[in-house]
């Protein structure tokens, strides 16, 4: 049972976004809601990965998306309700540096943050395009990650024994993936390498990217890798509203 995690998703916030952003080409014009997913890892150490959505403004203003919250959803709440205080979290991964996945790093303190060496450089200087997604400072944003130290990673590497960060580019060039051990096989949290299991079932990529063919290979890495992959915006991993464990043998 050493180096055994157990993972908690916690959906902080729900959007409906048009389906081709999800599955590449496909389902053009249809909507879809999605959940807005931030993980919570216990094992020798507490971690998060991914910080989610700041504030929903951000997402009428500057993204234009369709984003709601309720106060179930507002993160702090989620993270009380399983009995976590941000002060004590160890460590936060973020799979990529996008506005809806580290917008809270001011949450955590006393948290060592870890995210791709390749990722950050993008995103202060991204391409004119991309610039919103990340909130970026040259586009004249308030990023997330702003004030954030980083440890910086280059390529996969052990966070802590049983636990590992992937590198799993094509949806931004430094997006990585988490690697679990679980007392029921390796789980991987894929970040956007992979928004939900149609992406697998179809073999379709992620519909927004910046290197198409590394993000089907990416998705085919981490399939590799993995006995069960959590995706990172399907709401089939929420068969309630409630916070839903995977891997572990103690319930929420």
């Amino acid at each position: 049972m050493d180096n055994l995690w157990r993972i908690v998703a916690l959906d902080t916030g729900t959007s409906v976004i048009e389906k081709s952003i999800i599955t590449y080409l496909t389902d053009i014009g249809h909507p879809i809601t999605i959940p807005r997913i931030m993980w919570y890892l216990e094992g020798s150490r507490r971690v998060i990965v991914d910080t989610s959505v700041r504030d929903i403004q951000v997402a009428t203003d500057i993204i234009g998306e369709n984003l709601t919250r309720t106060p179930e959803q507002e993160p702090w709440r989620a993270l009380q309700r399983i009995g976590v205080d941000p002060l004590t979290i160890d460590i936060v991964i973020l799979t990529h540096l996008h506005w809806d996945h580290s917008g809270n790093n001011g949450m955590f303190p006393n948290a060592r943050f870890i995210v791709q060496r390749d990722e950050l450089q993008y995103a202060y200087a991204p391409s004119p395009f991309f610039e919103a997604a990340f909130l970026s400072p040259q586009g004249g944003y308030h990023s997330g990650f702003r004030t954030t130290r980083f440890y910086l990673a280059e390529g996969d590497e052990e966070v802590l024994p049983g636990l590992s960060v992937v590198k799993a580019a094509g949806h931004t060039p430094g997006s990585q993936a988490v690697r679990v051990k679980t007392a029921k096989g390796y789980y991987v949290i894929a970040g956007d390498a992979i928004f939900t299991y149609e992406n697998l079932q179809k073999d379709i990529p992620p519909g927004f990217h910046v290197d198409v063919d590394q993000a089907l290979r990416s998705m085919h890495k981490l399939a590799n890798l993995a006995d069960e992959i959590l995706p990172s915006h399907d709401y089939a991993l929420f068969p309630t509203p409630e916070p839903q464990e995977f891997g572990g043998q103690r319930t929420i």
